[in-house]
């Protein structure tokens, strides 16, 4: 049951029919892993908190730089040298005191346990650890929403393969390879900051219509392509790779 506080509080969603009471307990009852306190974490992280996630844990080791702020929205000038993580905990308090989140200020590697969590946000802004993510949640069957902004441009894709074997995964359509890849990080392309506000929130969108709604049609198995320049959104259907090393087997 919901509290008198839970009900004021999350209002305007239990109102909706598809959603309604029974979906706000759902949302109360999930453990999701943030990876990435950044860009797309900081929209992630305060979405999520103010529509009721109940366990949120982030994970980010970078201390906060003023040229963060132009998109790290979380983050604030007095802000400047403390953790991420940490600060991004601090924020979602201040909207929503009555959920359970705390930080790890560590990189995140293929050591970390992710078996007690139902849903990974990937807001990270390197390949190394979106293919951890990656091969992490295939292994132990959770449902992985991965986000990424550069310049004027977003990704977004739910990744289900590890719960459905008809499901590509990440690695199936972002092969890994000895090539140099194209500068994808903000630090050395940039970023506009609305571009990863825009992502975060349909990454949080994404969550709650799996976590939450009864009757709803998933978008895992496609890649959702922005560009801020045209505003432009294209949806790609996604093929999986019978060879894949990592959702193959």
């Amino acid at each position: 049951m919901l509290n008198d506080d839970d009900l004021n509080r999350y209002a305007r969603q239990v109102i909706i029919p598809n959603f309604d009471e029974e979906g706000q307990k759902k949302l109360l009852n999930t453990k999701c892993l943030i990876v990435g306190a950044g860009g797309l974490g900081c929209p992630v992280a305060l979405y999520a908190s103010a529509a009721g996630f109940g366990h949120i844990k982030i994970y980010d080791q970078d201390v906060i730089e003023i040229s963060n702020l132009n998109r790290q929205i979380a983050h604030k000038n007095n802000h400047i040298g403390n953790n991420k993580a940490e600060n991004l905990v601090q924020e979602c308090k201040k909207i929503n005191p009555n959920i359970s989140i705390i930080s790890e200020k560590k990189y995140f590697d293929e050591t970390v346990d992710i078996r007690n969590f139902d849903l990974i946000f990937d807001c990270s802004d390197n390949p190394k650890t979106k293919y951890i993510l990656n091969y992490l949640s295939h292994k132990y069957k959770k449902l992985l929403i991965s986000g990424s902004a550069v310049q004027m441009e977003g990704q977004l894709a739910i990744w289900k393969s590890g719960l459905n074997i008809d499901y590509p995964c990440y690695e199936c359509v972002f092969p890994r390879t000895d090539e140099k890849a194209p500068t994808t990080n903000c630090r050395e392309a940039g970023i506009i900051g609305p571009v990863t506000g825009l992502i975060g929130s349909m990454q949080v969108n994404e969550a709650i219509k799996e976590i939450a709604l009864k009757d709803y049609r998933s978008s895992a198995g496609n890649l959702f392509l922005y560009d801020g320049l045209t505003l432009n959104l294209d949806k790609i259907k996604l093929v999986k790779n019978r060879q894949c090393p990592v959702c193959s087997k």
